[in-house]
């Protein structure tokens, strides 16, 4: 069923509502975004696009799910994520300065983030132009509710854009019916907790153009010949400290044997440092702190290699 009456609350110069969602992988944001795209466009009659960006698809990588809505007969001919928010979901709120979040945002920018901050105290990271910030503890309501990350915010966001409360929490628990008690649960505690505050334009923080990008590698960027240009496309030095949210195992080379345990569980093996069959030690920069490593490591008379003190 249609709701025809539905209008966007805010749409862009090209007449797009764009909604942002950053995570890390194993939130749930691609989840949160599909059913978001979902409802827009079989309840409320919107068209627009859809982008994921899963990474190396590896837990605790970060990830970012862009959704793009328009009323229908809107030309819709931008692919990929979306660089100038009207709505900026976080689901951790230390990814805000590493990955630059509050840079792009129109103004007058919708920002719901997961954080026991104050609203004020997020404006300074993200450096907000204008426009409003939606604070709320999603991790707590999660475990409390025992559902996921994903539903509190996506609960949050779809209030904000206008989907009436009604309907929504229909097609969540239509959607899954095993888990619709726990997650209209975290829905109705995610809109009765939060804490909102609304800033105006005060000359603090300037509206900032999206952050410049490369990609993709194509034919119009590439050297002469095919080549790639290794200095804007390499990897090498690529900091990966944010996924693993500052936490690596510790390797205790005493009690290393090198069985190789450790590689057949590693989300991604160039965080393992093994030199000429030997293991000699973690690469902070790369690992992405799963800590699959540490759960399969095998003790030996002098312990454990491979420990960590995050609970």
């Amino acid at each position: 069923m249609v709701a025809a009456s539905y209008r966007l609350p805010v749409k862009d110069e090209l007449g797009f509502c764009n909604v942002f969602l950053s995570a890390l992988g194993g939130d749930g944001a691609n989840m949160a975004g599909k059913l978001l795209f979902k409802i827009g466009c079989k309840m409320f009659g919107l068209d627009g696009g859809f982008d994921a960006r899963y990474g190396s698809e590896k837990k605790g990588t970060a990830t970012d799910v862009s959704v793009r809505f328009c009323e229908v007969g809107t030309p819709v001919r931008q692919s990929g994520p979306t660089r100038r928010p009207n709505y900026l979901v976080v689901f951790h709120d230390d990814l805000i300065t590493p990955l630059d979040l509050g840079r792009g945002l129109h103004d007058g920018a919708v920002c719901i983030v997961n954080t026991i901050q104050p609203p004020s105290e997020i404006r300074k990271l993200l450096r907000l132009h204008s426009g409003k910030i939606i604070c709320l503890d999603a991790t707590k309501i999660a475990v409390q509710t025992r559902s996921r990350l994903n539903m509190p915010l996506v609960g949050v966001l779809c209030h904000e854009i206008g989907f009436p409360d009604e309907q929504i929490t229909k097609v969540i628990a239509d959607q899954w019916p095993k888990a619709a008690e726990a997650n209209l649960a975290a829905y109705a505690a995610a809109i009765e907790h939060l804490e909102t505050e609304t800033f105006d334009a005060d000359d603090r923080f300037p509206l900032t153009e999206p952050t410049s990008i490369y990609g993709p590698i194509g034919w119009r960027n590439m050297l002469n010949g095919g080549t790639i240009d290794a200095i804007k496309f390499t990897t090498i030095n690529r900091d990966n400290r944010i996924a693993g949210r500052g936490h690596v195992p510790k390797f205790d080379a005493a009690a290393c044997n090198s069985c190789g345990i450790c590689l057949t569980v590693c989300s991604d093996p160039g965080g393992l440092l093994w030199r000429q069959g030997r293991m000699e030690g973690i690469d902070p920069l790369f690992c992405k702190g799963c800590m699959r490593c540490v759960e399969v490591c095998p003790e030996t008379k002098k312990g454990k290699a491979l420990t960590t003190d995050y609970a």
